[in-house]
């Protein structure tokens, strides 16, 4: 089981049978959850609902700081587990003294990992688009959203040191576990990195 890295309580399961049902009443109650996917990463997700579609739904993501941090949009159908957090009455408490109130995105596309990244792109310059990975789980590649194919997205990259890749690259959406936007480390990313320059086509990129 992943273990939890919010104070440890009581458990309260949601009473909704099937986990979509479980994310609705979670949403609905406005609770600070953890949510497990056990088959694609061994740590828990925590935040909140504050999105839910057919097959796809969005959290407002809280950090060990007890702060929000970013959005992540997740597959219902790799989702395992869903709690209401143990350490509920900490969480809400330390984010009222942090003066941190739920995010709300009201218009968020959540139909398909297109209109989630196009949605994700609207909001805030940088996106992180999550594949799937079978050794790491999901590796994270960032950078600014410039278009979609009929069956991937085309993203140009920045790295670690905030330097804009000189092309593009295209992400199948089978291969997607998820898509984060709007953490700190993004912002903060996309102020030092600047204006990406305009890609090079392939063609005129080094043979490597």
């Amino acid at each position: 089981m992943p273990p939890k890295h919010h104070h440890e309580g009581n458990v309260v399961q949601f009473r909704g049978r099937g986990t979509r049902a479980q994310l609705r009443e979670a949403m609905d109650a406005r609770v600070p959850v953890q949510i497990a996917r056990s088959q694609i990463s061994p740590g828990w997700v925590h935040g909140y609902v504050i999105g839910l579609a057919a097959e796809f739904c969005l959290i407002a993501e809280v950090s060990d700081a007890m702060q929000f941090d970013g959005f992540l949009a997740l597959a219902i159908g790799d989702i395992d587990m869903v709690e209401q957090d143990p350490g509920r009455a900490f969480v809400e408490k330390a984010l009222e003294l942090n003066g941190e109130a739920i995010p709300q995105l009201p218009d968020f596309d959540l139909t398909d990992w297109q209109t989630i990244a196009e949605s994700a792109a609207h909001a805030t310059p940088m996106i992180s688009l999550n594949m799937l990975d079978e050794e790491n789980g999901e590796v994270s590649y960032i950078g600014r959203l410039v278009g979609a194919e009929h069956d991937g997205l085309i993203l140009q990259e920045v790295d670690p040191n905030a330097t804009w890749y000189p092309d593009t690259g295209a992400y199948e959406f089978p291969g997607i576990g998820s898509i984060g936007f709007g953490t700190q480390y993004m912002l903060l990313l996309a102020k030092i990195a600047g204006m990406p320059p305009v890609p090079l086509p392939p063609e005129a990129m080094p043979a490597s």
